[in-house]
């Protein structure tokens, strides 16, 4: 069967949600060319950003990482736009940076464009490591799920981070899956607010936070992963195993069950999550700061400082933070 856009080559990759048999070339130019649409359509990146591409290691940041260096380099973003990449190693045996196939992958591809990588750990921004907050909670009976501490912990990461380095904006390899499973489980669970917020970052300066942007949210994760498999971009061979545990882990399967009988339902969900964030996003929702951090919280005190108390660190993490108050 040929290419049903160039009609030259033979096709290999058949695109259910629109019914087209693409060769490799045309997948690939698909593929960089609606990252560059989503970029420009929710005006992801303006002329002087600074971005900064979280790199965790796995196929979803690595092609990102590579996505976003091929368009800038061939002058594709907005002007006097600069590049930067980071990792963060949690501090537990299976975090991404030590589960990463192939750690000198981005350290040359960084140095070959000419973007400074750095790897920052938990143990030198918070005081403390993963295993020591897993321990602490776990020991004193809190159920805490450890995707949660490593989530919002690195979530609190970038922000810190982007304000010491001066990064307007901080790019994640998050895919049109973990958009699809973010809107299901905030339906599932009831969640209004969360959903309030669903895709949205235009007012996070005012806040206090630095945007984070996700130009793949609109990639299915196979189109990733078959773009990263047949452009040598390494992907990773072991599984987290706290993932096993994770809610979403199992409504991964369940959505792509549903996308063989319906394969624009990730799309579907994903379009149903913003339509719902402009509607309710109209009435905005109440905020105010951490007793403890100052930073943004839904309640007197935010998750990350929630967590730090009940593991028994609080007084390290705030002692450890200061350097990057304003």
């Amino acid at each position: 069967m040929e290419c049903v856009r160039c009609r030259r080559e033979r096709a290999a990759y058949y695109k259910a949600s629109s019914g087209e048999a693409l060769c490799l070339r045309c997948f690939f130019r698909d593929v960089e060319e609606r990252v560059l649409r989503t970029i420009r359509e929710e005006r992801m990146v303006a002329p002087g950003d600074h971005v900064a591409v979280a790199v965790s290691g796995g196929k979803d940041s690595l092609v990102l990482l590579h996505v976003m260096l091929r368009l800038w380099s061939r002058g594709r973003l907005p002007r006097d736009v600069r590049i930067s990449a980071f990792s963060i190693n949690e501090g537990q045996p299976y975090s991404c940076v030590v589960r990463m196939s192939r750690a000198d992958y981005v350290r040359e591809l960084c140095e070959r464009h000419g973007v400074e990588y750095r790897v920052y750990t938990f143990e030198e921004l918070f005081g403390v490591r993963a295993m020591d907050l897993f321990h602490g909670l776990w020991s004193r009976g809190e159920d805490i799920h450890a995707c949660t501490v490593c989530g919002v912990l690195r979530r609190r990461a970038m922000n810190l981070l982007a304000r010491r380095n001066g990064w307007t904006k901080v790019a994640t390899g998050h895919n049109l899956d973990d958009e699809a499973q973010t809107v299901m489980m905030n339906v599932l669970m009831g969640n209004l607010d969360r959903l309030t917020w669903f895709g949205r970052y235009d007012d996070a300066e005012e806040k206090g936070l630095v945007p984070r942007i996700k130009p793949l949210r609109k990639v299915r994760e196979e189109e990733i992963a078959v773009y990263a498999y047949y452009n040598g971009i390494p992907m990773m061979e072991q599984e987290c195993p706290f993932v096993y545990t994770n809610p979403r882990y199992s409504l991964k399967f369940e959505l792509a069950r549903w996308e063989r009988r319906m394969p624009t339902v990730k799309y579907n969900l994903y379009s149903f999550g913003r339509r719902i964030a402009e509607r309710l996003g109209e009435a905005p929702a109440a905020y105010r700061r951490c007793r403890h951090c100052g930073e943004i919280a839904a309640r007197d005190i935010c998750k990350v400082c929630e967590i730090f108390q009940k593991a028994g660190y609080l007084d390290r993490y705030l002692q450890s933070i200061t350097i990057y108050k304003h």
